[in-house]
């Protein structure tokens, strides 16, 4: 693995586990009555609601007694709920993980911007307003961080890579930087006093064959909004990562070592491989933004500290990854978010 670069100035625990298996499912009209998205491990969760987007995306929202769950994703998918033991002025929620795979054909690797769905369409299909989208996760939405395409221009690049195909031509890097995919979530938990959307966003920047090279951007943002003077809950960790099947490589990753952070500041983590290089920017508040339980396919960011106020709170991570011949695309994105009285240890 290839060591990336540092880090730069610039309670209730939950996870989220996501599954979709190829894209048939996607371009297929769901039955009457068909459960579109499955969840794998409920531990007490229950789907209240699943519907279909103009795009073909499907948005489930689960719930378990205060903790609620939204998420956006192929027909076809899983979810599972991880729960965490409850510990004295910590109430125990579960942790929520998504997982994907996807095949390496030349359709699938333009399916997501030929659907014309697009990060900040998707946020908004969660409830987030687009004006904030579009603040807070804007530079998700294309590989260099610029103004997403508009809804002309994705209709001008679908058509251009549906000839291309047709062609039979081999699919290079995403044209203007445009998603081959994303996983997006919000959730609401301690009865709708924590709240916030992470999201992320995968870019298919070389692909010979079925040998793929991928970078992805991850963010997540939480706050909480209470305001009542006794004990008030509090953010205290707050994470997003992404893990990949088994014979893809993590190339590099960011962040690699936890950064003390004394005040609220801009950070930006970034990653590089030899086709393109990402870089991500966020606000950062005390005490610290780290690595999140890296292995050699597995990597994201965490926060830790004591919420001040309702301030939001965020964590933010980038990958390169190669994805060799014989591999598939295989990944999950998990969030994790903690909480707690105002008075815990």
């Amino acid at each position: 693995m290839h060591r990336p670069s540092p880090l730069l100035s610039a309670g209730c625990a939950v996870l989220l586990t996501l599954t979709t298996i190829g894209t048939v499912l996607a371009a297929t009209p769901p039955r009457p009555g068909a459960v579109l998205i499955r969840v794998d491990m409920a531990n007490g969760f229950v789907p209240v609601g699943e519907r279909v987007t103009p795009q073909g995306a499907v948005v489930g929202t689960f719930r378990s007694g205060e903790a609620t769950v939204s998420l956006i994703a192929r027909q076809g998918s899983s979810v599972s709920f991880h729960p965490s033991p409850p510990a004295p002025g910590r109430p125990g929620t579960p942790q929520v993980s998504m997982n994907t795979q996807r095949p390496k054909t030349a359709a699938d690797a333009t399916a997501y911007r030929d659907s014309g769905r697009t990060l900040i369409g998707d946020l908004v299909e969660l409830g987030m307003p687009r004006a904030e989208a579009e603040r807070e996760f804007g530079e998700l939405a294309t590989l260099d961080g610029a103004a997403p395409l508009t809804s002309r221009q994705l209709v001008t690049v679908g058509a251009a890579a549906g000839a291309q195909a047709a062609a039979g031509a081999q699919a290079g890097p995403m044209v203007g930087g445009t998603p081959y995919d994303t996983q997006c979530a919000s959730i609401n938990v301690g009865g709708g006093k924590i709240t916030g959307y992470g999201c992320s966003t995968f870019f298919l920047v070389h692909q010979s064959g079925s040998d793929w090279w991928l970078m992805t951007k991850m963010k997540v943002s939480a706050h909480s909004s209470d305001e009542s003077w006794f004990s008030p809950k509090r953010l205290t960790q707050l994470g997003w990562r992404i893990s990949w099947g088994a014979g893809n490589i993590l190339h590099d990753w960011d962040p690699y070592s936890t950064q003390p952070v004394g005040s609220c500041v801009t950070l930006t983590v970034k990653s590089s491989s030899p086709w393109a290089d990402v870089s991500v920017q966020g606000n950062v508040c005390p005490n610290s933004l780290g690595p999140w339980a890296v292995t050699t396919a597995r990597s994201g960011g965490i926060w830790n500290g004591m919420e001040r106020g309702t301030d939001y709170e965020g964590a933010l991570a980038t990958q390169a990854v190669h994805s060799p011949p014989g591999v598939a695309a295989s990944f999950q994105s998990a969030w994790t978010l903690s909480y707690c009285d105002m008075w815990c240890n």
